[in-house]
C-alpha cells in the first residue's frame, strides 16, 4: 500500500531518416574542464528529413553547453558537439550538401532558436572534414565530421566543451546516457522552439545487430552503436541529427560517446518487429560509436597544433618498440611542455617468454584526482586497464606478467606539464613471489604472491601490490598457505587489502593476526592485493596462491541461512546447488539519471530482474521478489483478504511493461502460498508470504535476489531502492513500466517518531525508509510486497532487506513508507524452502 515510487529516429514509410539536435541541472564550475557544466530548418533535398527528441524535457538554458546548432542563412538544420575553442563534432551526412559553406555559421550558446539570447556566439566556418569512408550513397556507416570554424568560440557559463572519451574508456550495456536536440517532438510532429534532451540506455552490439537485422533493408556498419528502449517512447527525431551522445565518466565529467545519426521512425519499438509491417517496423537510435574514430579526429586536431608548436606530437604515433630494452621521451625535447589535444599510442614487444619492466625517471602531467584531463594509461594486451597516472609523483616501477604492452598517452586543451621519461626493459619471468614489493606487479597467469623475504620477518612500512587479471568469464580465487601479521582489531597496523578495482575504491577483505582467513573471491576478473605494513613490530608474513576460476562453475545456496556470494567462502565446492545463477546480480546494471533523489523515474529494463508482479486476471495487484526458481516472497496482506481467487492468482517474471506481453516474460500459476503465522492485520506487524509456483523459473532475464544474514541491521541514512508498477502517487494511475526510486532508511527513533498513533507502532520486525519531509517520494498501491534491495559495500549485488508494507497514504509529508524487515525472517523463510527442496523418502 505505502506511497507512491514516483510520483534517434524518424518517420519511415520505406526511407531512412536522419537525426538533426540536449542539457541538465545547473552547476558552478571554477575550473576550465570538459564536460564540466559550469552552470547546475530545412537542410533541402533528402536532408530536409534530418532530424527531435521524443519522450524527453526541455532543458535548462546553459544545461548541454556543448550542444552547437549548425545553421544555413540563419535556419537551424543540424546539430553539433563543441569540442574545443575551433572544432565542432557533428554527422556527415548533415554537410554534405554542395556550396554548404558558404552558407553554414554554428551558433554556440543556443537555447530557444527565435530568441537572440545574451550568450550566443555565432562564427562562420572555415572548413569541413568528413569521414573519408563516408559515402552518401549509403550513409549510415562512418556518418561523422569535423568543423573548424573561423576564430575562437570563448568558453563561459553557457559555451563549454565537451570531453573526448579515452581510448580505453568504454560504457557498458545498460548505460544511462543523454542525447539532445532542437528535433521533432514525434514522429511527424512539430519542431520545437528551445532544445529539449531524453536519456537512452546503450544496447549491447549483439542485440544492436539483431534489431538492425529486421528492417528490410538490413544495416551494417564498423561505426555503429545503438540506444533507446525496446518498447520505444524515447528517441532522437527529425532534426536533431548531428547532436551529441553524452555519458558521464565515473568521475563526473560528461564525455561524447556518440554522434546522433539516424534510425526507423520515431521512438518506434522493435521487440516485435517480426509481426509487423516493414514500414511500421522500428530500431534503436543509431549513432557513430566516437571511440571507434578517436585516432581519425586526433589526426586533425592534433595536426592542427602541430602547425602552431614546434614540439614533436609524438615521438612515435601508433608506433612498435619491439627492442628488448629501451627508453621512452614525451616530449621528445627535455624540459618542453608536451602539446594540448593529443592522443599518442606506443606498443612495447619484448621477446616471447619474456616480462616488462618500467622504470619512471621523470613524471610531469596535469594533476587532477581521477586523471581524467591528461594522463598515461598503461593497457594490457587484452585491453584492460592496468593503470592511469597523471600528477608529479613517479609511479612505482611495474613488472608485467606478459611479453607487450600498450602504453596511451591523452591531453585537453588546458595546463600542460613537461610528460615523461621511462625506462622499459625485458626480464625473466619473476621466480620470486614477493616482486610486488618495490613494484606494481601484474599477473595474467595463476601463481602465488608474498610478502617480502618470507617466511622471515617482513621489512616495516612496506607497501606491496599485485594486479591479478583472469581470462574473461573468469574470476580470481585468492587462497591463503601461510599467515603472521600483526593483530590489530581494525586492522589498521599491518594488513593484507584485497580491492575489486585498480583505483582501489571497494575494498572486499582486510585481513591481519595470526589466523589464516578464509579464501576471496572477486566479483569480477580483476583482483589487487595490497601489503601493508607501519613502522612497528614485524612478524613472519604471509604466502597466498591465485587462481581463476570460470563463472558458470560457482555454484550459489539460496536456501543457507547465510547468503554466499563472491566474497570470503570457506568451501566453494560444497555450496548447494539450487540454481544456476549468482543471487543480487542484473545483467542490465541499474542506473539512476538523477544526481539527486526525484519522485522516481522508469528503470533500465531487466536491471532488477527479481521483479515479480502479481496479478489476477492480468491485472497486477501486489509486488513480490524472486528467491528461487520455485519461490517467491511477498507481502502477507496481499493475499488475506482475496483467498476466494486463489485459483485466478498469477506470478509474472522478466517483464518490464506488463500491459504488453514481452518476449523475456514468464508467467507462472500459484501452486502454493504461506502466510506467516504471525501476521497481524491490524498491525501489520510479521507481513511476509511466500507463493510456491507451479514450474520452476527459466534463469535467463530473470534472476534471483540475495537474502541478508539473520537479523542483519540496516543502518540509518543508507541508500537503498524500492521499485514497482504501482500508482505513482494518490490522484494517478498505475504505471505500465516498472518504476524505481532510491530510499534512505530511517534511524527506528524517527520511524516510531512518525507513527506512534498507529496501533501497535513500528515493530521491530519494521523499518521505515523514505523522505517524510518531502511529498510524493514513497511507494503506494500496487507497490505492496515488492523489493527493497540494499547494494553491498562494493555495489557488486543487492540483498533483500525489506518488502513494501504500508504507510498513510502515499507519499505524504511526514509520514514515510513502513517495510517488512527481511533479516528477521530468514529462518522462516529457509525453513519452507529448503523443506520443498528434499527428496521424498
Amino acid at each position: 500500500m505505502p506511497g507512491s515510487l514516483g510520483n534517434l529516429l524518424l518517420l519511415m514509410t520505406g526511407i531512412t531518416y536522419f537525426r538533426d539536435g540536449s542539457s541538465r541541472p545547473l552547476l558552478v564550475q571554477q575550473d576550465f574542464k570538459c564536460g564540466k557544466k559550469p552552470l547546475e530548418s530545412n537542410a533541402g533535398s533528402f536532408y530536409n528529413y534530418l532530424s527531435r527528441i521524443v519522450g524527453g524535457n526541455q532543458v535548462q538554458q546553459g544545461s548541454h553547453p556543448w550542444q552547437v546548432s549548425l545553421k544555413r542563412a540563419n535556419s537551424h538544420f543540424c546539430g553539433g558537439t563543441l569540442v574545443s575553442t575551433q572544432w565542432v563534432i557533428t554527422a556527415a551526412h548533415c554537410v554534405q550538401s554542395r556550396n554548404l559553406l558558404s552558407s553554414l555559421t554554428i551558433t554556440a550558446g543556443e537555447h530557444d532558436l527565435t530568441l537572440k539570447e545574451v550568450e550566443e556566439q555565432t562564427l562562420p566556418v572555415k572548413y569541413i572534414i568528413t569521414h573519408p569512408k563516408f559515402d552518401f550513397r549509403k550513409p549510415m556507416n562512418y556518418d561523422i565530421a569535423l568543423l573548424k570554424v573561423d576564430g575562437n568560440f570563448q568558453y563561459g557559463p553557457k559555451v563549454w566543451p565537451a570531453c573526448l572519451p579515452n581510448p580505453e574508456e568504454k560504457f557498458d550495456p545498460g548505460y544511462l546516457c543523454s542525447t539532445c536536440g532542437w528535433g521533432r517532438l514525434r514522429e511527424n510532429g512539430i519542431l520545437p522552439e528551445v532544445l529539449y534532451e531524453v536519456e537512452l540506455p546503450i544496447l549491447d552490439q549483439d542485440e544492436c545487430s539483431r534489431a538492425l537485422s529486421t528492417l528490410k533493408k538490413p544495416v551494417q556498419g564498423d561505426t555503429l552503436m545503438c540506444a533507446g528502449f525496446p518498447d520505444g517512447g524515447k528517441d532522437a527525431c527529425q532534426g536533431d541529427s548531428g547532436g551529441p551522445l553524452v555519458c558521464m565518466s565515473e568521475h563526473g565529467s560528461w564525455t561524447l560517446v556518440g554522434v546522433t545519426s539516424w534510425g526507423m521512425g520515431c521512438a518506434r519499438g522493435w521487440m516485435h518487429n517480426l509481426r509487423k509491417k516493414y514500414n511500421r517496423r522500428g530500431s534503436p537510435g543509431v549513432f557513430t560509436d566516437l571511440i571507434k574514430l578517436l585516432p581519425w579526429i586526433q589526426q586533425y586536431m592534433a595536426a592542427d597544433v602541430r602547425m602552431k608548436s614546434s614540439t614533436a606530437s609524438c615521438s612515435i604515433q601508433d608506433g612498435r618498440l619491439p627492442d628488448s630494452e629501451g627508453r621512452l621521451h614525451f616530449p621528445e625535447s627535455p624540459k618542453r611542455f608536451y602539446p594540448d589535444n593529443q592522443l599518442c599510442v606506443w606498443t612495447l614487444l619484448v621477446p616471447e617468454e619474456m616480462h616488462i619492466l618500467l622504470n619512471f625517471s621523470h613524471f610531469d602531467v596535469e594533476p587532477d584526482t581521477f586523471c581524467d584531463y591528461d594522463s598515461l594509461s598503461v593497457i594490457s594486451k587484452d585491453d584492460r586497464l592496468i593503470g592511469k597516472f597523471c600528477g608529479m609523483d613517479l609511479p612505482l616501477p611495474i613488472l608485467i606478467g606478459s611479453n607487450s604492452v600498450r602504453l596511451t598517452f591523452v591531453s585537453d586543451n588546458k595546463e600542460p606539464g613537461t610528460g615523461f621519461s621511462m625506462k622499459y626493459q625485458a626480464v625473466a619471468p619473476a621466480m620470486l613471489p614477493d616482486s610486488g614489493c618495490g613494484s606494481l606487479a601484474v599477473h595474467f597467469e595463476e601463481g602465488a604472491i608474498q610478502s617480502m623475504h618470507f617466511p622471515e620477518a617482513y621489512s616495516n612500512l612496506a607497501d606491496c601490490q599485485w594486479i591479478i587479471h583472469a581470462p574473461e568469464n573468469y574470476v580470481v580465487k585468492l587462497t591463503y598457505e601461510n599467515f603472521n601479521l600483526e593483530e590489530n582489531k581494525d586492522c589498521t597496523y599491518d594488513s593484507v587489502s584485497v580491492y575489486e578495482n585498480v583505483a582501489l575504491e571497494q575494498e572486499i577483505a582486510r585481513s591481519c593476526g595470526f589466523a589464516i582467513p578464509v579464501p576471496v573471491l572477486s566479483s569480477s576478473n580483476t583482483m589487487v592485493i595490497r601489503f601493508h605494513s607501519d613502522e612497528s613490530e614485524t612478524f613472519g608474513g604471509f604466502r597466498a596462491m591465485f587462481s581463476f576460476i570460470p563463472i558458470t562453475d560457482l555454484k550459489i545456496s539460496n536456501t543457507s541461512s547465510e547468503v554466499i556470494f563472491l566474497e570470503q567462502i570457506n568451501d566453494l565446492e560444497s555450496a548447494i546447488d539450487i540454481s544456476d545463477d549468482i543471487c543480487g546480480v542484473a545483467s542490465n546494471q541499474p542506473r539512476f539519471l538523477f544526481s539527486r533523489i526525484t519522485g522516481g523515474e522508469e528503470a533500465v529494463p531487466y536491471s532488477w530482474p527479481w521483479q515479480a508482479s502479481i496479478q489476477i486476471s492480468g491485472e497486477n495487484i501486489c509486488g513480490g521478489t524472486v528467491l528461487t526458481n520455485m519461490w517467491v516472497v511477498s507481502a502477507a496482506h496481499c493475499f488475506t483478504h482475496r483467498k476466494q481467487y486463489s485459483d485466478l492468482w498469477r506470478v509474472v517474471v522478466g517483464v518490464h511493461d506488463i500491459k504488453v506481453q514481452e518476449p523475456n516474460s514468464q508467467k507462472r500459476s500459484v501452486k502454493n502460498y504461506i502466510i506467516h503465522p504471525d501476521f497481524n492485520s491490524t498491525t501489520m506487524d510479521s507481513d511476509i508470504a511466500l507463493v510456491q509456483l507451479s514450474e520452476p523459473l527459466e534463469f535467463n532475464h530473470v534472476r534471483p535476489v540475495c537474502l541478508p544474514e539473520k537479523d542483519e541491521k540496516v543502518e540509518p541514512l543508507r541508500v537503498c531502492v524500492i521499485t514497482g508498477w504501482g500508482v505513482q502517487n494518490e490522484d494517478r494511475g498505475k504505471s505500465r513500466k516498472l518504476q524505481q526510486l532510491q530510499v534512505p532508511i530511517l534511524n527506528s527513533e524517527e520511524c516510531h517518531k512518525y507513527y506512534m498513533n498507529h496501533s501497535g507502532g513500528v515493530s521491530k520486525q519494521m523499518f521505515c525508509a523514505g523522505f517524510p519531509a518531502e511529498k510524493d517520494k514513497d511507494s503506494c498501491t500496487g507497490d505492496s510486497g515488492g523489493p527493497l534491495v540494499c547494494p553491498k559495500k562494493d555495489s557488486s549485488y543487492y540483498t533483500l532487506n525489506g518488502i513494501i508494507s504500508w504507510g498513510f497514504g502515499c507519499g505524504r509529508k511526514d509520514y514515510p513508507g513502513v517495510y517488512t524487515n527481511v533479516a528477521s525472517f530468514t529462518d522462516w523463510i529457509n525453513q519452507h524452502i529448503s523443506e520443498t527442496s528434499k527428496p521424498p523418502l
